[in-house]
């Protein structure tokens, strides 16, 4: 099952009986973590009630159970192509998926792969708020979305109330209108870049001057490249558009006036270079500069004399 509905559901077992409640558990829960089997400590389901939403793409879950330590165990779902979202919410959640398990505090999220075999643990029972996405929502490389995964982001991240605020917005609200769906999941997607650069930065370890280090060994390998954006260097290198410029901000510069100046550097060492036979304009576009007017321009700027006048000068 999954939930089709732009409206939220609102599901309620308090008075059905024990059989009935744990079909509505089992229900629910899988129309978001496919399917799992649950088990309460005590062997008794004592209830069961929560919210639940689905808009376009994206679903969203607030699910409460018993005060007990609770099992649950996800099937996974081979081929599945898209990312559970997790936190316990009165107290912590264990997890374990392969070769990895870990506790994350109450409140924490958690991603992890719908694909794969999984058990989660609710030591405390309680709220358990749980959401589903594509991969490809996630603005990273699928090549290294699986360093994203069971790495806990705690509740007080900014970037990840924003978050939470607009999922309790949909299962407040829902979304009426194909309009104000579109709106939210466009949100959803925005915000997600800024909760993963928190993992990049707690996995960053204080390497901030290797990791530069080893981006600008690859902007060096690729100033021939007109295409050479920042898009196109955090997704060959597995990080976040905004974990690079922010590196680059720490040295009082921006990741483009950092291409350029070396482009710059290049062209005018090339161009003063005695024999240099090639024209300007061959070097500029060698340079990845597509457009010589720019190009032209932006050397004036910085070196305070034309590409021209260089050469002339040099071969006096």
């Amino acid at each position: 099952m999954r939930i089709q509905s732009t409206e939220p559901i609102h599901f309620d077992g308090d008075h059905l009986g024990e059989d009935e409640i744990r079909r509505l558990a089992h229900s629910m829960l899988a129309s978001v973590l496919g399917p799992v089997e649950i088990t309460p400590r005590s062997g008794r389901f004592g209830f069961v009630r929560g919210m639940a939403c689905r808009v376009a793409e994206l679903q969203v879950m607030t699910c409460f159970m018993a005060p007990e330590t609770i099992t649950v165990v996800g099937q996974g779902e081979p081929g599945a192509d898209s990312l559970l979202m997790l936190r316990s919410m009165e107290g912590p959640l264990i997890v374990r998926q392969g070769e990895q398990r870990l506790s994350a505090a109450s409140g924490d999220f958690l991603l992890l792969s719908s694909a794969l075999p999984f058990e989660l643990a609710l030591p405390e029972g309680g709220r358990i708020d749980c959401g589903r996405m594509p991969i490809e929502a996630f603005p990273v490389p699928r090549g290294s979305i699986d360093r994203f995964l069971l790495k806990p982001i705690p509740k007080a991240h900014p970037p990840l109330q924003l978050l939470i605020t607009h999922g309790a917005y949909l299962l407040m609200r829902g979304a009426p209108g194909p309009g104000e769906a579109e709106l939210v999941v466009s949100h959803f997607k925005q915000i997600l870049p800024l909760v993963l650069e928190y993992i990049d930065r707690s996995s960053d370890g204080g390497r901030a001057g290797d990791r530069l280090t080893m981006i600008k060994a690859v902007i060096e390998e690729s100033l021939s490249d007109s295409d050479l954006d920042l898009s196109n260097l955090a997704r060959r290198l597995g990080v976040t558009p905004r974990l690079v410029q922010k590196l680059f901000q720490r040295q009082g510069t921006t990741f483009s006036r950092y291409v350029l100046e070396r482009r710059l550097d290049l062209a005018r060492a090339s161009i003063s270079r005695q024999g240099e036979q090639r024209a300007i304009s061959t070097i500029a576009y060698e340079l990845g500069f597509g457009d010589l007017s720019y190009f032209n321009r932006t050397f004036r700027r910085r070196f305070g004399t034309t590409p021209s006048n260089l050469r002339g000068a040099n071969s006096v």
